[in-house]
């Protein structure tokens, strides 16, 4: 009973604590941000008696596999086996090879706390992929620190890389740098003054909705934005749909996640079809691809319409990107979104890092830190100090 208890203590202790930060949900402004340059790791572990044991190479995805966000889940596992797959036409050092291994963020409270620490210490991946959810990026980050392995988010939640983490790294564009390009569009370019902010009441849409107000003030909107919470399951869609429509706006921005997104976007398209409509990256989930091959912004046959918007990072038309869309196509019956791009970035990605570290913890977080500009097929990758993709990102229209 003693070995068994003794066993079992690290993934008690750190499920009880992710537990306890989950209840709260509280995102505070820092005081200060850490200069980006100043992040970096002079621990342990970079010695061969760290590498992890065995053949296979094993990245950690946690995502959610059930429930309404079983879709964006999928998509996600989709993208990540895909790069495993494609990396394994080229043959790592010492027969070893790459394997995903995906846990489910999904289900009741505390779940994901113990599906992350499953990851690290029962699979014993080498580094784990979060999801775009906000709260998840953010227990994972925690055991990141605990523990010493490096940690991919595809959250837009900036306050990841914000308090001197060595083990993060963060791929999509944050929530100020999409609310920035929604407010440069409506303000600046569209001139337009009736918005109404639409935003889903958990910590993603409270964090998403307050970026974009304060872009609004950035870029001296003549009135601020009507905001329109609403809880994550509402009575009625096509209600909450009317009482957008009964505000008159002349643009909406949605702060939600992909399933809500997708429940309100036929109403609001039939209520609303003449206005442009913003969605944050975690809602544009619930759509198809916006890549390279499509119209642009500030072309002037799509400048008169209304449409459907987004923010991605700037890829550029290549093979690459041909290839991952056609096989992606295969697999999923559909084409891939943003953040499935950035998954199948993240992996691939990992993979040349790890070609380089082999299979130990601390030493591919150094070798993440010097990679040079990355080629993904969602646009380019290259991190500050602190993690952050510094990469340029565009609006671009959904399908």
């Amino acid at each position: 009973m003693r070995s068994l208890i003794h066993r079992a203590f690290p993934e008690l202790l750190i499920a009880s604590l992710f537990a306890a930060a989950e209840v709260s949900g509280q995102t505070a402004a820092p005081y200060a941000e850490i200069d980006p340059r100043a992040v970096s790791y002079v621990g342990p572990g970079r010695d061969a008696a760290h590498d992890l044991p065995g053949t296979e190479i094993k990245i950690g995805l946690i995502v959610p596999l059930q429930g309404p966000r079983e879709a964006e889940g999928k998509a996600l596992q989709v993208a990540a086996q895909l790069a495993v797959d494609d990396e394994a036409a080229i043959p790592f050092p010492h027969h070893r090879r790459l394997a995903l291994v995906v846990r489910d963020e999904s289900g009741p409270w505390g779940r994901a706390s113990s599906e992350i620490v499953r990851l690290v210490f029962e699979d014993r991946a080498v580094a784990l992929l979060t999801s775009a959810e906000g709260g998840t990026a953010h227990l994972a980050e925690q055991v990141g620190n605990k523990i010493g392995i490096p940690i991919l988010t595809l959250s837009s939640d900036a306050t990841t890389t914000q308090i001197n983490l060595p083990w993060i790294f963060r791929l999509g564009p944050t929530d100020a740098a999409e609310a920035r390009a929604f407010a440069r569009d409506i303000y600046d370019q569209r001139k337009l003054s009736h918005i109404v902010l639409v935003t889903e009441e958990n910590h993603d849409g409270r964090v998403g909705g307050e970026e974009f107000e304060k872009a609004a003030q950035h870029f001296r909107a003549s009135n601020p934005p009507a905001r329109v919470a609403f809880s994550t399951s509402p009575s009625s869609f096509e209600t909450l749909a009317g009482q957008i429509a009964a505000l008159h706006p002349e643009a909406l921005v949605l702060w939600t996640g992909p399933e809500s997104a997708a429940a309100l976007m036929p109403s609001l398209s039939e209520t609303l079809p003449a206005i442009p409509i913003y969605l944050c990256s975690k809602a544009a989930q619930s759509f198809g691809e916006a890549g390279p091959g499509e119209r642009c912004r500030t072309c002037p046959a799509s400048a008169a319409t209304g449409g459907v918007w987004t923010v991605s990072p700037a890829p550029t038309a290549s093979a690459d990107r041909e290839a991952f869309e056609r096989k992606y196509r295969q697999r999923a019956g559909v084409g891939p979104s943003a953040t499935a791009a950035e998954a199948y970035d993240a992996v691939r990605l990992l993979a040349a890092a790890l070609r380089e570290s082999g299979p130990n913890r601390a030493r591919l977080r150094d070798a993440l830190v010097k990679q040079p500009t990355f080629s993904g097929v969602a646009g380019p990758i290259a991190f500050d100090g602190a993690g952050n993709n510094q990469a340029e990102v565009k609006l671009v229209p959904l399908p």
